[in-house]
This record gives C-alpha cells, structure tokens and sequence, in this order.
C-alpha cells in the first residue's frame, strides 16, 4: 500500500470526492515503496497538481541498461493524468 503524503484524514475535507476516490485507490492499489504526495506546489511556477507518484526506477524499460548512467532513469520525470 502507498503512503499519500499527507495522509488522507489530515487533507480529506480539502479534497473532492474524486480526488478522495483517487487517493484510496492509489493508496490500496501501488506497492509500498511508492511515495504519494498530494497537492504539492511543483516546477518554477508552483503549479498545484492533484497527485505527484514517485515511481519507474525498478522498471527495466524505463532506465538505462549499462554505462554511465546504468540503473538511472532514461528521463528526469514524466507525467500521468486519471480520468
């Protein structure tokens, strides 16, 4: 189970219920080792996403394979969007 950062009943009554929906089910659904940050102010321009999932790295296609930068990933970060 992720942990969402904060926990859900510190910023449940600041949340929609989809973004309460969506929590839980991140919560319930990604493994342990995934960090879960909710509205947190990110990039130059503080922009508030909903959720930020620290992820990839044990994905083998997703980091580079051998050489300098073996085991790290091939991109800084990327984006995913729940409908």
């Amino acid at each position: 189970m992720a942990t969402l950062i904060p926990s859900i009943s510190t910023c449940a009554s600041r949340m929609t219920s989809g973004e309460r929906h969506v929590a839980q089910r991140l919560e319930d659904n990604l493994d342990d080792d995934y960090p879960l940050w909710y509205d947190v102010p990110m990039g130059p321009k503080n922009a508030h996403p909903d959720f930020c999932v620290i992820a990839l790295e044990r994905d083998p296609q997703v980091v580079q394979p051998e050489g300098l930068h073996a085991s790290k990933l091939v991109f800084p970060w990327s984006y995913g969007v729940v409908f």
